[in-house]
């Protein structure tokens, strides 16, 4: 029946695919010009740190800033007040094709004409005292102009930046090589920028690189052409079904494509190989049928189960790695449909020669080699299960010690540009990663405008003593000083903060909702060294609600409430790692229930775990050990590698148990399972292991750190299926296996040959004989 469906339908399947190229194709374009990397809507919204931000955001504006500064530019620098003139939008020009981008722009100089000027005129040296740290460097000379970003600059981070950089460049005459751009704006643009990037550069090595690999391991051109069109038929299949339903693309995001290809390219090698087995053991014209009847079951579950792995993901609360997780699961199933399709019609339509005698002699050789490595592992079992079980065990533990990550700066190498104008900005003007502190006071509150302000000056003192904290902001910033303990000056100051309190709200300090006012201090963290960001958020808050606590503040009406990108980033670190355990977790239940349910046997299920959790324990328990940080590009690993391990285990077991129900004793069934899939498997390995190494070369570390595990855990997992998986197999854990059915061997134990340790000697016809 499936011989006469592939006769007749071969030609009708390509004509399909064929036809719906320029779709997958437009679809492909269209998802990588969409991308969203904004870690501010990694969160849901329905979480109480993501719903603090947004009130933040409502109560005084949208706060999206790029940093500009340059070599040179000073206090004095007459480029400064032109590119803040250029940068400006201009009513006369509402659609200028630079200045559309931008809201507003504020440089040092500007701001400390505002702070000398009425209604508070400070002199100049404590006007710039005031901002130094944030528009002004400690040198008390160079400055910068902080560009506030509309909402067409807002949607489209990257052509802002751009933007930016031309004004800058063309208009202003600035050397490329001396301007400096930093900020959340500019991060969220570079990470945009390079995740694509990253695809764009190394997706072309990794393909040729597979591609050779291939060769080298099947030796059929016109076959490594078939799994290769499967491969990139399912890769641009699923990059474009993210346009098609509406998704974007982020950093998480374009590792999907890349991910889709080497699954459905190790499912096209298994397949390819069961194919080649046909040939060389049965009737030509019947051997894509034969194909896909030995391994629909074997490719099917291991679809399903690598579908389980990675969509497990889905429990994750940050939403490119939940994104991640749906949209690779999906494309696991859609892979399934075009491995059982595509590739049989293209072997329908051009067969291989299946009597070619290079290939005859290299299967019988290669045949006895590999038996004679199953009789090694089999003879060394108990060593093989005491080593395998033990690194288990030991790096295990190192699972207590898995730190995560999601750090923006972390995401580049340290000699990347964006890192180094991020340095060189914070050397010469301060920190930019932002950390708000509100003060709440409610209705009840008695305090007058004046205690407020006054609270508020003593409030940024104590977020100056963190370490971490280079500069901050406030409505004391624009207020005078506030040290006065005469009744009466007391009093004029208080009515003068009354009467000047637009100065505040202009600025963005000073905000009013439901009868309560908010009062900013606006702090800046550093983003390289220093404390990580759940450190600066602890020490910042004990800092302020100790002083607020000792005062007895709450009785007066006040409240904090601390947000922006510094909080937002240790709840999805938090998410991160809750994440990775919980989908891990999952994805191993459910794969073990698929486990069960196929064997029909509990034991065995649990059993058969064991050598699919091995490469994600040892790897990530390394990294425990070594305190080597999870970013969002490892995350993933984890998952995928559970779902690689168990499609190459339930190849390996639908081998050992046909052989079993065919008569074999469980040695036995242990080598002809090896013979059968030891090569395939080390061919999927070695293709998709390799390919993905070629990442490692990006500069955009989530993707070289994907790649570099991927490579890991592949081969982590090679050693799992064929050296523990069959060495329990051959122990007495492997009697859970065997059916009373299972032949006459069933109820036998099988002995080693004396001497040598090994299976007995292959004998003439290439069988080796039951062992009795």
């Amino acid at each position: 029946m499936l011989r006469s469906f592939y006769t007749r339908y071969a030609r009708w399947i390509l004509a399909v695919a064929v036809a719906t190229v320029p779709l997958i194709a437009w679809g492909t374009y269209g998802a990588f010009r969409s991308s969203n990397n904004n870690i501010a809507q990694w969160l849901p919204a329905d979480f109480p740190e993501t719903d603090i931000y947004e009130n933040f955001r409502e109560l005084f504006g949208a706060d999206d800033f790029a940093l500009v500064s340059w070599e040179g530019c000073t206090l004095d620098d007459p480029r400064l007040a032109d590119f803040a003139r250029r940068v400006a939008p201009s009513p006369e020009e509402p659609n200028d094709k630079f200045t559309r981008y931008f809201s507003e722009v504020t440089t040092g100089v500007s701001a400390i004409g505002t702070l000398t000027a009425e209604p508070f005129q400070l002199n100049r040296r404590q006007a710039i005292a005031r901002i130094q740290g944030s528009l002004i460097g400690p040198d008390g000379h160079t400055t910068c102009a902080l560009v506030g970003l509309s909402p067409l600059g807002c949607d489209d981070r990257v052509a802002a930046v751009n933007a930016l950089r031309a004004v800058a460049v063309e208009r202003c005459g600035i050397p490329a090589e001396d301007l400096r751009l930093d900020g959340d704006t500019v991060i969220n643009a570079a990470i945009d920028i390079e995740s694509q990037r990253a695809i764009a550069q190394w997706v072309w090595l990794a393909m040729a690189v597979a591609i050779v690999v291939a060769w080298f391991c099947l030796r059929r051109v016109r076959l490594v052409l078939m799994v290769f069109t499967c491969a990139g038929y399912c890769a641009f299949a699923s990059t474009a079904m993210v346009y098609y339903t509406g998704g974007q693309m982020n950093l998480v995001m374009v590792i999907v494509p890349t991910l889709i290809y080497v699954l459905s390219l190790s499912a096209s090698v298994h397949l390819a190989n069961y194919y080649r087995d046909a040939l060389r053991d049965g009737d030509p014209g019947d051997a894509v049928a034969i194909a896909v009847r030995h391994g629909w079951t074997p490719c099917a579950l291991s679809a399903a189960t690598t579908a389980i792995g990675l969509g497990s993901l889905a429990v994750s609360h940050i939403i490119p790695v939940k994104q991640f997780g749906l949209y690779s699961a999906i494309g696991v199933l859609l892979s399934l449909v075009v491995l059982f399709s595509l590739l049989p019609a293209l072997l329908q339509m051009w067969p291989l020669n299946p009597h070619t005698e290079t290939l005859q002699r290299k299967a019988t050789a290669g045949e006895r080699r590999l038996r004679e490595m199953a009789g090694v592992v089999i003879r060394y079992r108990r060593p093989s299960i005491v080593m395998g079980l033990g690194s288990i065990v030991l790096c295990g533990w190192g699972l207590t010690y898995v730190t995560t990550s999601i750090a923006p700066s972390k995401f580049f190498p340290p000699t990347s540009r964006w890192i180094v104008d991020s340095d060189w900005v914070e050397q010469n003007i301060g920190p930019v990663v932002p950390v708000e502190v509100l003060l709440c006071f409610d209705g009840s509150s008695s305090l007058d405008t004046f205690d407020r302000v006054h609270l508020v000056k003593q409030v940024e003192q104590r977020v100056r003593t963190v370490s971490e904290v280079g500069a901050t902001l406030s409505a004391a910033t624009f207020a005078p000083p506030l040290n006065s303990r005469d009744w009466l000056r007391r009093r004029i100051l208080n009515k003068q903060l009354e009467e000047n309190r637009e100065v505040f709200f202009k600025h963005g300090f000073l905000s009013e909702a439901d009868g309560s006012q908010y009062w900013r201090v606006s702090a800046r963290a550093t983003s390289t060294g220093g404390g990580t960001y759940d450190e600066i958020l602890r020490k910042l808050k004990h800092e302020v609600d100790t002083y607020l606590a000792d005062r007895n503040l709450a009785d007066q009406g006040v409240t904090t409430i601390y947000t922006g990108v510094v909080p937002l980033v240790y709840v999805a670190q938090q998410e991160l790692f809750d994440g990775l355990f919980y989908s891990f977790c999952l994805a191993f239940a459910l794969i073990a229930v698929v486990m069960i349910l196929v064997l029909k046997n509990v034991t065995g299920g649990i059993v058969l775990m064991l050598p699919n959790v091995f490469p994600a324990a040892v790897v990530f328990g390394a990294m425990g050990w070594m305190n080597h940080a999870i970013d969002v590009g490892t995350m993933m690993t984890a998952s995928v590698a559970l779902g690689i391990a168990v499609d190459d285990t339930l190849h390996y077991l639908t081998w050992f148990r046909r052989s079993l129900e065919q008569g074999s004793d469980r040695w036995l069934a242990i080598a002809e399972a090896y013979r059968r899939c030891a090569v395939p498997m080390t061919q999927t390995t070695l293709i998709a292991s390799l390919a993905q190494l070629a990442f490692v070369m990006s500069s955009f570390q989530p993707v070289a750190h994907f790649g570099l595990l991927m490579f890991v855990l592949l081969f982590a997992a090679l050693v799992g299926d064929l050296i523990l998986l069959p060495a329990l197999l051959a122990s007495r854990m492997g009697r859970c296996f065997q059916r009373p059915t299972d032949g006459h061997a069933a109820a036998q134990q099988p002995v080693a040959t004396a001497g040598s340790g090994l299976l007995p000697t292959p004998v003439a016809d290439g069988v080796l004989p039951a062992v009795q």
